[in-house]
Order: structure tokens, then C-alpha cells, then sequence
């Protein structure tokens, strides 16, 4: 049998391709539940709502901890999964050209 030892971290590359969105369908789904029923529940607009399931827009703290309130998911573990991403899919993106680095914040 192999020895591990878990106190040391192993570098792996993360993908976030989960947002909040993608865990509210899948209450939905498994609830039955309609975007009217869910909107009403939850306190927003039916269009505010679809925006944030269609990820025109994404979860504010308000609307996390209202969806927590009435479903019990965490509202920190919704905003992380929209937080992380967001953050995946624009980490490549090019920087404003205006952005100037300090000598001692460049990359390598």
C-alpha cells in the first residue's frame, strides 16, 4: 500500500464551467419549478431572473442571499461559482491598454 501525504498541495489547473445559474436550473429542474413560481419565491422580477439564467447578468449579494433565504443554498457558494466563472472566462482577456505596470508587479 502507498504512502500519501496530504499536507502538501498539488498544483492543478481549475476550469470553472459552473456558474450560480447552472446550480438554480438544476434546483428548478429536480423541484419542478417554474421561473414565475422561482421569481415569486425569491423576490425578483421573472425577467431578472431569466437574465441571470441565461448569464445576461449575474448573482449580486442581495439576490444570493434572498435565493438562500428561500431554498437554503449558501448564498457565498453562489456568488463564488458566478465570482469563479467570471474570472475563468475573462482571465486571458487582453488588459485595457491604459493599465501600466509597476516595475516591481510585472509578470515573469
Amino acid at each position: 500500500m502507498q504512502d500519501y501525504e496530504f499536507s502538501k498541495g498539488v498544483a492543478m489547473p481549475i476550469v470553472a464551467s459552473t456558474s450560480a445559474a447552472d446550480a438554480l436550473r438544476e434546483l428548478m429542474a429536480f423541484h419542478h419549478l417554474t421561473q414565475a413560481d422561482f421569481a415569486q419565491h425569491i423576490a425578483i422580477s421573472q425577467k431578472q431572473l431569466s437574465f441571470i439564467l441565461n448569464r445576461k447578468a449575474f448573482m449580486s449579494a442581495p439576490v444570493a442571499r434572498q435565493i438562500e433565504a428561500a431554498t437554503g443554498l449558501s448564498a457565498q457558494w453562489l456568488l463564488k461559482l458566478d465570482f469563479n466563472y467570471l474570472y475563468a472566462q475573462r482571465e486571458n482577456a487582453p488588459l485595457e491598454a491604459a493599465v501600466q505596470p509597476y516595475d516591481w508587479a510585472k509578470r515573469e
